[in-house]
């Protein structure tokens, strides 16, 4: 009898062992499904999130809708002379505002009010607006427009209309990448961190063709080599073999055409480590990046400045 029970307390410890092993088994495999299907629909939302970030507006909308709707928008003060930044202070205040930045500005497309999927917090750049209310005119981009926001806007867009139609290009079909458009400035500019230096890179990379929209070949007065943002995109897509083109302003380009080769090597001047960001922090990160590169800061400025003399001659021939 004495036996038995002993056999009997065995069979029920081992099946009572057999049932914690086979329920431990089955929730851990359960657990490991269960991160499997997080990490793929997080990696889902990082791939949607990218595709939507990467987005860019045709140019045929923007230089049409585009300007007629800041024109509605903000009447008489939208004119030759209204800047990006002009506009961007309109749209987004100004930082010495703060945290009320945002508040009591224009919801201009509704960009103010639409829900960001990311976050579900209102706010989302005018680029995923705009694609929200004309479809066709937002897609894959597949020109990054290295720009300062200290331009024209009138004058960046006619900038790109020319350069289309130099180019033969269809500007219903030639869909730009401008972060004031394409950047949710309700992020950039609240403060959250945000990694300018890897995301303009990144994008750079995965767009696979930039377009220089220079102000200027004068040291005396250009804009664009003068900001460090710009040296620093044509300092990736050189790195990284990435082709590059030219479009330039109306005014820099008649003064161009009168102007000897000479005299224009003698103009163009790149000093990149006395370029400037709004931020220091992203300065600092740049040109400590620079500075490291193969041939350092001078081999940048070399290497940049060989770069758009010969963009510059190729529009001369």
């Amino acid at each position: 009898k004495w036996g038995l029970q002993k056999v009997l307390t065995l069979l029920g410890a081992a099946w009572a062992a057999w049932d914690y092993f086979q329920k431990t088994a089955i929730a851990l495999w359960k657990a490991k499904k269960d991160a499997k299907a997080a990490k793929k629909l997080e990696e889902q939302r990082r791939k949607e999130a990218q595709r939507r970030r990467s987005q860019g507006i045709s140019v045929s909308f923007l230089v049409s809708d585009l300007d007629q709707m800041l024109a509605q928008e903000f009447g008489d003060k939208y004119n030759e002379e209204t800047t990006f930044q002009d506009v961007g202070g309109w749209l987004w205040g100004s930082r010495e505002e703060g945290a009320a930045r945002f508040q009591g500005k224009p919801d201009f497309l509704g960009h103010a009010t639409m829900e960001n999927p990311d976050t579900a917090e209102p706010g989302v750049s005018l680029c995923e607006a705009i694609a929200a209310k004309f479809p066709r005119h937002v897609s894959s981009a597949n020109v990054f427009i290295s720009w300062t926001w200290r331009y024209s806007v009138k004058a960046l867009l006619e900038a790109l209309r020319k350069y289309c139609a130099d180019r033969g290009l269809d500007t219903a079909k030639t869909f730009v990448w401008l972060c004031f458009l394409c950047n949710n400035q309700h992020e950039w500019l609240s403060g959250a961190p945000n990694d300018g230096v890897e995301g303009f890179g990144g994008m750079i990379e995965r767009i696979g063709k930039v377009v220089c929209v220079v102000d200027s070949f004068s040291a005396a007065d250009a804009v664009y080599f003068r900001r460090l943002w710009t040296v620093f995109e044509v300092f990736i897509a050189l790195t990284k073999n990435i082709p590059i083109d030219l479009a330039l302003m109306s005014d820099a380009e008649q003064r161009l055409f009168v102007t000897a080769f000479g005299q224009l090597k003698e103009s163009l001047i790149v000093d990149v480590m006395n370029a400037t960001a709004t931020e220091k922090e992203d300065e600092d990160k740049i040109k400590l990046m620079i500075q490291r590169a193969s041939n350092g800061s001078q081999g940048v400025n070399d290497a940049v400045k060989q770069l758009f003399l010969k963009l510059f001659n190729k529009l001369l021939e």
